[in-house]
């Protein structure tokens, strides 16, 4: 009788704790197939998740599951029962930041202490006649001096085509964004001449991302929070969330 030699027997050991490792990777090459050919979605939008034949896909701001066979779609947070935590909020945070960081922030204004002094970075969807917008702007050099970084994006509430709108268009043409903003928010008129400008993709992408009034705050992490926030509260919830 043969007797396997120690390396022999350690390779064909490996050789099948490998097995489950190629099953799963043959499983989801085979399902990106049948997802892409069924939505036209990329195959490394598609990946695996905790539940056995249904996979997450990635389309920044948005994130759905969907079968393997590519018929099924939930669209949902998916909870982890025994460990009692929500498996899709991270994913979703970080997908709402990616799609809000390929704006550009050529398209953003953006209030900033000195770049050495800055602690964390937020974007902010606001509209010209929001009272609170008006009120978290009116502390603007107060986030600052906490080494908040402000970025704005335009969200009229009332919609594409209202005075809102029509003023945010004013400002985002303006030759002094930043100074335009400020007067705004004074409610002190802007005339500036027509220009390109991305005041309509912003207001669409607040909706994709799920703001449903004004300010709408998204964290350095991806995390919306709706409403004003003082200084003083926002910057301890910062740090709070950098610590963790």
């Amino acid at each position: 009788m043969r007797i396997f030699s120690r390396s022999i027997f350690m390779l064909f050991i490996s050789s099948l704790l490998a097995l489950p490792a190629i099953a799963a990777s043959s499983d989801l090459e085979q399902a990106r197939k049948a997802i892409s050919a069924q939505l036209g979605v990329p195959a490394k939008n598609i990946q695996t998740s905790p539940v056995a034949n249904l996979y997450l896909v990635s389309i920044p701001p948005r994130l759905f599951y969907i079968s393997g066979d590519g018929q099924y779609v939930i669209d949902g947070d998916m909870i982890d029962v025994a460990k009692k935590t929500n498996v899709t909020q991270s994913l979703r945070s970080k997908a709402r930041l990616q799609a809000i960081n390929d704006l550009g922030e050529d398209s953003m204004i953006i209030f900033s202490p000195e770049k050495d002094k800055v602690k964390h970075t937020i974007t902010v969807f606001t509209d010209i006649d929001c009272g609170y917008c008006r009120k978290l702007h009116s502390a603007i050099n107060e986030y600052n001096a906490k080494g908040i970084r402000v970025r704005y994006l335009a969200y009229p509430r009332a919609g594409i085509g209202s005075g809102s709108y029509d003023k945010a268009v004013a400002v985002w043409c303006a030759k002094d964004r930043k100074k335009a903003m400020t007067l705004a928010k004074n409610d002190k008129p802007v005339t500036s001449n027509k220009c390109d400008n991305p005041v309509a993709d912003h207001f669409r992408m607040g909706g994709m991302v799920g703001v449903r009034g004004t300010p709408a705050l998204i964290l350095d992490n991806g995390r919306l929070v709706p409403g004003y926030v003082p200084p003083a509260r926002l910057a301890a919830i910062l740090d709070q969330q950098s610590a963790k």
